[in-house]
């Protein structure tokens, strides 16, 4: 005989409707009820209309309840059309309930949701993390997952973002571009996404021995706007950090805001990386750098896991959504100088009134020592040192060309110190060769490097070292190449790199290595080759395709290889190679102009280096060289705005030959 309700309703010793309202969820029954009248129920061997169905309420009515808990943070505002368009695919309707972050609001939206017949299954993004305070939606048998916030224990299916290795991941490229002080910007609350971003944060340093970490990590009220502001402020002011690393949505705007306020510079002064993306987030100056929340994934996977007609019987699951780090340009990569000390900018370098009364005064002399005169490169650097130092009333003694032989340096450095020169400026042919004479020179006078640095000084014994800020250099001419192969799978690269121990050179191989295998997942490099001298570059380029034609795309260590790298590329016919360099001349502006070849370079600033390097000669002529490593930001170039980089790199109008 058919068991009925009334049987079930005499034994549990409730009502009949009591009984219905529990086993067809079409209204509120306590949990601890609901368990009762199933037990009964199944003892009976009674079943629910449902359970002979044997699927979820479909249909015009059908919905899937969406509980947020806020519309403030942009996440929750683009997961409701996602959820929405993936319900909708799926033959249901979405309802929306904003519990504003208040557990009793949100147990009062619960409530109605358990009451209704039209609701299929419950999407939560909990107020709070407590496992025992929803209790009853848990156990009420519809289909549950939480979004985004996770319960502390495992009892429902959870999709979130991979909050710890997103936070890791953006720390760990922070570290990479040279920075130690790092802020972590967090909302105050017990909650599973800021848990997971702190640990994310934490193992970043760890991995890099950067302890001593918990006084950087902020946490901060969001719902108290003012004091949130004032709170970010005075890390700013305080902490001294060089980059802040915001742990959400409405953090990154209010950080924003402060940096405005505060007139901080961004990147210059402060690096930041926010979280999330918005559309603005790619137009505010310069374009932040983010992680960025999947939210079609996720919108995918929990609208998959409410309609999945055996979530109710398999074991729970937590599913964490990988982020994409959006690399912009809100990120200071530090220059590092040959000791590992952080490099001053040059805008810090400046003389005062007195010092320039005292330099005019002083009738010093100074003497140049270029490794090669013959570029465009060295020009320049000649012609800002001495219009600037001219300008201070300082006399240039001589300036040679050891045309990259050392011997030849020695000799003429030999020649220079007879001269008695109050300082030198060199820029060093080979590390180890001339080693021996800038030891000596570096005794007798003061010594000012460019670029290189030979290998027995020590900090004490040079006056100041000036150099490209060379880690970004090579990041600079990765990303051009990276950028160029996106949406590309298994895009085949190859690296022509310098095989000399320069520092300069060695760095910034390095650093573009590092950016395309870190940042470039979808781009192999299959073979790297080095050279000694320039004229080298154009056999190994040919060796290198010769070995692995399926090439590609070359990073060219600087732009006088990669005419080498060219030629050869021009002889294999291999003219649908791409190459990305560094440094700006004629020769490589006009490949850009016509759209041949070379996509695009990082460019030292050759000129504004010059004066950097007469103004720290000047300086070390008073005995006020107080910073020992200068670091020039590079200048990227690319075809479209190539006759803008002309100018202001090479301080000329563009030759009309170079242009299209």
């Amino acid at each position: 005989m058919k068991v009925t309700l009334q049987e079930i309703a005499e034994e549990v010793g409730v009502s009949i409707a009591t009984v219905s309202f529990a086993l067809n969820r079409t209204r509120y029954v306590s949990p601890e009820l609901v368990q009762r009248i199933e037990e009964v129920a199944r003892e009976k061997g009674y079943h629910t209309k449902q359970e002979k169905q044997g699927k979820l309420r479909r249909g015009r009515l059908s919905e899937i309840a969406l509980v947020i808990p806020s519309l403030d943070s942009s996440f929750y505002t683009h997961v409701i059309p996602a959820v929405s368009r993936k319900a909708r695919e799926r033959g249901y309707m979405m309802a929306v309930y904003v519990s504003d972050n208040d557990r009793e609001r949100e147990k009062h939206i619960l409530d109605g949701i358990m009451s209704s017949r039209r609701v299929a299954g419950v999407i939560l993004s909990p107020s709070c993390e407590d496992e025992k305070a929803y209790s009853g939606i848990l156990s009420y048998g519809i289909p549950l997952v939480f979004i985004e916030r996770m319960l502390s224990g495992e009892a429902a299916d959870s999709v979130i973002s991979d909050n710890a290795e997103g936070i890791r991941r953006a720390a760990e490229y922070l570290i990479k571009c040279g920075h130690e002080k790092i802020v972590l910007l967090l909302e105050k609350r017990h909650l599973s996404s800021v848990d997971e971003r702190k640990k994310g944060y934490d193992m970043a340093l760890n991995q890099y021995g950067l302890s001593g970490s918990e006084d950087m990590v902020v946490g901060v009220m969001l719902q108290e706007k003012e004091s949130t502001m004032e709170t970010i402020a005075k890390v700013l002011r305080e902490k001294r950090a060089t980059a802040v690393l915001a742990g959400g949505n409405v953090l990154t705007l209010y950080l924003l805001e402060v940096i405005s306020k505060l007139g901080i510079n961004c990147p210059e002064e402060l690096s930041v990386i926010g979280f999330g993306d918005g559309d603005w987030c790619g137009l505010v100056k310069p374009p932040l750098t983010v992680l960025k929340q999947d939210i079609d994934k996720i919108a995918e996977e929990t609208v998959a896991y409410i309609t999945d007609e055996k979530g109710g019987r398999r074991e729970k699951k937590i599913k964490r959504i990988p982020m994409e780090f959006c690399i912009r340009n809100s990120v200071q990569n530090i220059a590092r100088g040959p000791f590992g000390e952080r490099a001053v900018y040059p805008e810090e370098i400046v003389l005062s009134e007195e010092d320039e009364r005292l330099l005019k005064s002083g009738n010093y002399r100074v003497a140049l020592a270029f490794h090669y005169s013959g570029d465009e490169w060295t020009s320049l650097h000649e012609k800002a040192i001495l219009e600037t130092l001219s300008g201070y009333g300082i006399h240039v003694l001589t300036v040679t060309d050891a045309h990259f032989d050392p011997e030849l340096q020695k000799t003429q450095l030999e020649g220079i110190m007879m001269q008695k020169p109050d300082a030198v400026i060199a820029v060093p042919v080979d590390e180890e060769k001339t080693s021996g004479i800038f030891q000596e020179v570096a005794k007798k006078t003061r010594l000012i490097l460019i670029n290189s640095m030979p290998r027995s000084l020590k900090k004490e014994d040079y006056a100041c070292w000036i150099s490209v800020n060379e880690r970004e250099n090579g990041q600079n001419a990765a990303r051009i190449l990276g950028d160029h192969f996106l949406g590309k799978d298994n895009a085949k690269v190859g690296l022509l790199v310098h095989g000399a121990e320069y520092f300069a050179t060695r760095q910034r191989d390095f650093f573009a290595e590092e950016t395309l295998r870190d940042q470039y997942p979808a781009i192999e490099i299959v073979n790297k080759k080095s050279f000694g001298c320039i004229e080298n570059a154009y056999e190994a380029c040919r060796r290198m395709i010769e070995e692995t034609p399926e090439i590609e795309g070359l990073y060219v260590t600087w732009e006088r290889p990669a005419l080498e790298a060219i030629r050869a590329l021009k002889d294999l016919r291999r003219r649908d190679v791409v190459i990305s360099t560094t440094d700006l001349d004629y020769e490589i502006a006009s490949y850009m102009a016509k759209g041949e070849m070379v996509i695009g370079l990082s460019s030292q600033r050759p000129y504004d280096q010059g004066v950097v390097a007469a103004v720290a000669a000047a300086k070390a002529l008073l005995g006020r060289c107080d910073s020992k490593c200068i670091g020039v930001p590079p200048y990227r170039v690319e075809a479209e705005k190539l006759e803008r980089a002309w100018k202001d790199l090479i301080k000329t109008k563009m030759p009309i030959l170079v242009k299209k």
